[in-house]
């Protein structure tokens, strides 16, 4: 085996771990954040968990990703638009766990509003999105970016985390 693939194995083991450790929902954010950083390396996140039914975020942690006012513009214009690429709800709808910024932009990620007004303007470049769903809902989200030249997502961290997506958020 690999030394990535091992690191892949232990990174997965220890996320799933942890979902049937009984921390609450927000400890269980920041250590699936921290856990899944050493395979998949990035500068700032935000992971949140969902109500299923309304698609309304009911806890959210992140780190780098701008603070409140960065916050208070993706709510007020980002969070409930149809129009940005890779949306919560259509990831889900659509059975896509993951999805990378870079790909659903044909690598124009500046045509993405989230990136010129959130991503870019704190010198992040690429964005791997991830949604947690069971039975077609949304049950959670975790956003993972990396700063200006750094290298987008690879095919292999992409694949870690469409194994970690049904496992990291708890029913």
């Amino acid at each position: 085996m690999s030394p990535s693939a091992a690191l892949d194995e232990s990174v997965f083991t220890e996320i799933k771990r942890l979902c049937f450790s009984g921390l609450d929902d927000m400890t269980l954010l920041r250590e699936v954040a921290t856990r899944l950083q050493r395979a998949v390396p990035f500068e700032a996140y935000c992971a949140s968990t969902m109500d299923p039914t309304s698609g309304l975020i009911t806890r959210s942690t992140a780190e780098g990703m701008g603070g409140m006012k960065a916050a208070r513009f993706y709510l007020e214009h980002l969070y409930l638009d149809k129009g940005d690429a890779n949306e919560y709800r259509w990831m889900a709808r659509n059975r896509r766990p993951v999805s990378l910024l870079s790909e659903a932009t044909g690598d124009r990620v500046q045509s993405s509003v989230r990136y010129r007004e959130v991503i870019g303007p704190l010198g992040l470049m690429y964005e791997a999105r991830s949604v947690s769903t069971m039975g077609g809902e949304l049950w959670g989200a975790i956003d993972l970016a990396r700063e200006h030249g750094r290298p987008d997502f690879s095919a292999r961290e992409v694949t870690l985390l469409r194994c970690i997506a049904p496992t990291w958020v708890r029913v």
